[in-house]
């Protein structure tokens, strides 16, 4: 069974690159362009995982959080905020994100931060 992964930025271009990358890593990957839309995404799809930009039209990343943080199917559902400002190291630590990482981001930072989020992602791949 693949780990699935909602990946919420306005960055276009770097969605495109994180969903390649992490598709060759055998991650189903789902998108959204702005916080508004990844909770409406949230309100039927469970992902594992969620990379969360934090600062976005509409609705920020900060925002985002917070009402993950009051949706009870989300409760084992991973965050990775992605940002390009350290000074959210703060909220991100206040919502409770399980990874932190500053833009721009290496694809082997992006894939062991996935994985480290998802305790058995690493068991799973150990030879038998």
């Amino acid at each position: 069974m693949a780990y699935s992964v909602l990946i919420i930025d306005d960055d276009k271009e770097l969605r495109t690159i994180y969903r390649i990358i992490l598709e060759r890593e055998d991650y189903t990957v789902y998108e959204a362009t702005n916080g508004a839309e990844a909770l409406k995404f949230l309100v039927n799809q469970t992902p594992d995982v969620i990379l969360i930009d934090m600062l976005m039209p509409m609705l920020g990343g900060e925002a985002v959080l917070q009402r993950i943080q009051q949706m009870p199917a989300l409760t084992d559902t991973r965050i990775v905020v992605l940002t390009a400002y350290p000074r959210f190291r703060e909220s991100a630590l206040y919502f409770q994100a399980d990874k932190f990482l500053v833009k721009p981001i290496k694809p082997v930072d992006l894939v062991e931060a996935v994985a480290s989020v998802l305790p058995n992602k690493q068991q799973s791949e150990q030879p038998q």
